[in-house]
Order: C-alpha cells, then sequence, then structure tokens
C-alpha cells in the first residue's frame, strides 16, 4: 500500500527519498557508500514517529505499516526513488555538477536547474 502502491508521496516520504538521494548517487557514482549516511533515514523514520503527536507529522500516512519489516520495505522504496530520480535528472545533476566545477556562483546554480527543470516539478 502507500506510496509503494502508487499513490502520492507524503511528506515523510518525500523525506526520505531527500535522505536517500546522497546514498544513491554515492552508490551510482563509486559503487558503494564511503561519505553519505544512509542510516540517517531510519533515524529520521525513528524520531518522526517518537514526535508524532506533537510535530503534525502522520507518519504511517500513505498506508504503510507499522514495525521493523515495513520500515525496511519503506526505505528500500524511497532508496529506489531516490535513484528513480537522479536518472531521470541525470543531464541535469552533471549540468549542475560541471557548472559548480566553473565557480558558478550560487544563484547561477539555482537558475541552472530552474531552467532544467521547468515544468518538472510535480515529479521531482
Amino acid at each position: 500500500g502507500g506510496a509503494a502502491g502508487g499513490a502520492q508521496p507524503r511528506l515523510a516520504d518525500r523525506v526520505l527519498v531527500w535522505l536517500l538521494s546522497p546514498v544513491a548517487a554515492e552508490v551510482a557514482a563509486y559503487g558503494d557508500v564511503t561519505i553519505s549516511r544512509p542510516a540517517l533515514a531510519a533515524q529520521f523514520l525513528q524520531a518522526a514517529r517518537r514526535r508524532e503527536a506533537s510535530a503534525g507529522v502522520d507518519v504511517q500516512e500513505g498506508g504503510w505499516g507499522e514495525g521493523e519489516e515495513a520500515d525496511e520495505v519503506r526505505l528500500r522504496w524511497a532508496f529506489g526513488e531516490a535513484k528513480r530520480l537522479l536518472a531521470a535528472n541525470a543531464a541535469a545533476q552533471q549540468a549542475l555538477q560541471d557548472q559548480m566545477a566553473a565557480g558558478a556562483s550560487v544563484g547561477g546554480s539555482v537558475l541552472l536547474l530552474e531552467e532544467r527543470l521547468k515544468g518538472r516539478w510535480g515529479s521531482v
């Protein structure tokens, strides 16, 4: 069920994808994880669950189950989504890397991404 079943990812799911994106990028580039921190996603999920009521976030939103096994499925889904987004935006990522290596400003980098991703924000 949930986002894994094709529904629009909810806030917690989007954060998980965001946290696992550096891991996916590192694995894609180097075949292994050396600097990024894959454990951050699981730690976020646990912390969000502990603070669910006070933070106003429904961690189970999207139909995810509870428990360690369900969390593992959810984290695998989020990692897969991060890999999919990186692959779908590989040209923009490469252009950004090239621009940053050339010493571009933050504003110039943002402009590059806005131009490259124009009309696609709903899928990002």
